[in-house]
């Protein structure tokens, strides 16, 4: 009982640092970037590539890839359609996604690669009698530590304010003086660091890679994202760890019916959008966007 409840924190906090990097862009763009999966893809994939290396060299080196493709993404595609309409933006999000799938399957072939990254992370511990993984206590301290530095960085600091204020009204902040290029492009690299983060927790504990691996997370946390309350990071976090710890529930639940776990999401999602349009963080003009 105590693993699966770790096991549904675990998971609630991985879907909340996903959320919270899909968040921070559509904060300041009001983009909704699918490409955020390939992030964590790359990310995924430097870890494998670079597992022979001391864990710190090689997580310092997919932080600086993962930061680095998503600053690129930034400055050569999503720079240049600014201001267009919104759906063309988020086709142009889509269309990114499946290159980058492609790309990626030239580089490193369209068979898994796998290796145990970070090993010490796969044993388990005996606790009051019983058995809990170190990768879920582990997760979870990651994960609050993060969510922790993330909310000091947007509460706090200069950056922070300026992030709050464009997911507020973009327009407004600009007037007000902040650098609308700079800012962009911090939010992309913070997401970047964010998929780093996420690639480190899932790749301990699915080793096996692909050009498709972060797409599944992705989904739901942008279903994450619309629950918690689609202009607030602090609801983005929140959705996620939501949509995080029922899917865990759910799989523990159903036993051998958990092929069904995605179709109960996915209904009490509905339930919670019918009772809850804006999310569970709306506010009333949010109503209005959403």
């Amino acid at each position: 009982m105590i693993q699966s409840i770790l096991d549904a924190i675990s998971l609630g906090g991985l879907y909340a640092l996903a959320a919270l990097g899909l968040g921070l862009v559509f904060g300041v763009m009001r983009l909704v970037n699918f490409a955020h999966g390939e992030l964590i893809t790359i990310a995924a994939y430097m870890l494998v590539v670079t597992v022979n290396l001391p864990l710190i060299i090689s997580l310092l080196l997919t932080v600086l890839v993962t930061a680095a493709v998503a600053f690129l993404m930034e400055l050569t595609i999503y720079r240049r359609l600014r201001g267009v309409n919104p759906a063309i933006m988020l086709i142009a999000s889509f269309g990114l996604s499946t290159v980058l799938q492609r790309v990626y399957e030239l580089i490193f072939g369209a068979l898994p690669k796998s290796a145990v990254v970070a090993p010490f992370l796969n044993g388990a511990f005996k606790f009051a009698g019983l058995s809990i993984t170190i990768s879920s206590v582990i997760t979870i301290v990651l994960t609050v530590v993060i969510l922790l530095a993330m909310g000091y960085l947007v509460e706090k600091t200069s950056l922070g304010l300026q992030l709050r204020a464009a997911a507020a009204d973009f327009r407004t902040a600009r007037l007000l003086g902040v650098r609308s290029n700079r800012l962009i492009s911090a939010a992309f690299v913070l997401s970047g660091v964010l998929a780093t983060c996420v690639a480190f927790i899932l790749v301990v504990e699915n080793p096996e890679v692909n050009p498709y691996y972060g797409v599944n997370i992705t989904i739901l946390a942008l279903v994450g994202i619309v629950i918690g309350g689609i202009s607030s990071l602090r609801g983005a976090a929140l959705g996620g760890f939501v949509v995080g710890v029922i899917l865990s529930a759910l799989n523990t639940l159903l036993g051998n019916g958990r092929v069904y776990a995605y179709s109960w999401l996915f209904l009490l999602v509905l339930i919670i959008l019918l009772v809850r349009p804006g999310g569970f963080l709306s506010k009333g003009s949010e109503l209005e966007r959403v």
